[in-house]
């Protein structure tokens, strides 16, 4: 496995309300991951030159990219959308709670609400639908399900595999308007931002997708993990 490659491209300059960034990831050659967000603002993911193994994985190579899919996985397995609360919310709930004179902590009840929340989302057909005995199954928002591409998140030890496929197509849907789906070079998956199969899990990959934007490419300090798995590569090769 070749190591992991990333660049990542400033798109939408003319826009005011954001930074919006294409992320793409190569390894095994010229094998190529884009994560974008397109010009209706929904994330998508896709993969190309991948001949017949669409798949791409992440390890800990690039141990940060590595933790914010670990992140992803794990939101979605539990059902935790809204994650632990952050010391912004913590302090404002602890401020709201002097004012309005409250004899508990307005933290303990966001947290029991938070739980209360996640055992909902958990019992829902959306979750359901997207997690099936550990693995992650997210169809495209662009399409039907009969036919709409999908990219599976399976969790192996120190990797993340992305596993991308399609559906056989109807001849009912094999004209122009579904030249995208039809591309044999590609297979891209829509993540809507609002209006999704999997509403409210759609928050969850763009978290993901946040996070790679708050990332420093340019100063990248070497993880123990990484350095680790490096030498992993160098061991094998220096045996071949």
């Amino acid at each position: 496995m070749d190591w992991l490659k990333i660049e990542k491209y400033e798109l939408y300059k003319e826009r005011k309300d954001g930074n919006y960034y294409d992320f793409v990831f190569q390894r095994d050659g010229n094998k190529t991951l884009s994560i974008f967000f397109g010009g209706n603002l929904d994330l998508y993911f896709s993969l190309e030159n991948f001949d017949d193994d669409p798949t791409f994985i992440i390890g800990k190579d690039y141990y940060e990219i590595y933790m914010l899919f670990d992140k992803l996985y794990s939101s979605v397995i539990n059902a935790d959308i809204y994650g632990e609360i952050t010391e912004e919310e913590k302090d404002h709930l602890i401020f709201m709670n002097k004012i309005n004179q409250d004899d508990y902590h307005r933290e303990i009840e966001e947290l029991k609400r938070r739980e209360r929340y996640r055992k909902f989302l958990k019992n829902s057909h959306q979750y359901k639908n997207l997690v099936q005995d550990g693995l992650i199954i997210w169809l495209s928002d662009e399409y039907f399900d009969e036919v709409a591409p999908f990219v599976k998140i399976k969790k192996q030890e120190n990797v993340y595999i992305l596993e991308f496929g399609k559906s056989k197509i109807p001849l009912e849907y094999q004209n122009d308007a579904d030249l995208m789906l039809m591309d044999p070079r590609r297979i891209t998956v829509r993540f809507r931002n609002s209006g999704s199969r999997y509403d409210p899990f759609n928050i969850i990959f763009m978290g993901l997708y946040q996070g790679l934007c708050n990332l420093d490419y340019e100063y990248h300090q070497i993880h123990i993990e990484e350095y680790l798995q490096e030498s992993k590569i160098k061991s094998r090769v220096l045996k071949r």
